[in-house]
């Protein structure tokens, strides 16, 4: 009888039938919005990233694997498990994109005056 806590990531993730896929579709969806942020300013990548990264780790050591080893998404990874945070430009652009869909939200989406004034405070 083997002992539970020595199962890897992925026999757990995948005892579930829909739990796998999910966690591949997730990965993949977050690469690319990573891949996009890697290239665009207004998006931080390193987030989208590590999300990516923990839902490979869970469903596709073989995505996984490719993940860290690839020259445009490694040293995104490795900055951050070196320095245990994201940099202070990737942390204003998210704070900055956080506001501005607050902000999009309270003028366009909501007709209560009170709403609003709740939204931006």
């Amino acid at each position: 009888m083997s002992n539970p806590d020595e199962r890897s990531p992925v026999s757990s993730a995948s005892s579930h039938r829909l739990l796998r896929p999910l966690l591949l579709v997730g990965g993949t969806l977050f690469l690319v919005l990573g891949v996009l942020g890697a290239f665009l300013p207004v998006l931080p990548a390193t987030p989208f990233f590590l999300l990516a990264a923990a839902l490979f780790f869970r469903s596709s050591p073989r995505l996984y694997r490719w993940m860290i080893g690839h020259p445009l998404i490694s040293p995104h990874l490795q900055r951050f498990q070196q320095e245990r945070a994201m940099t202070m430009r990737a942390k204003a652009t998210v704070l900055g994109l956080a506001w501005v869909m607050l902000l999009s939200a309270a003028i366009f989406v909501v007709d209560s005056l009170f709403m609003r004034m709740v939204l931006i405070g």
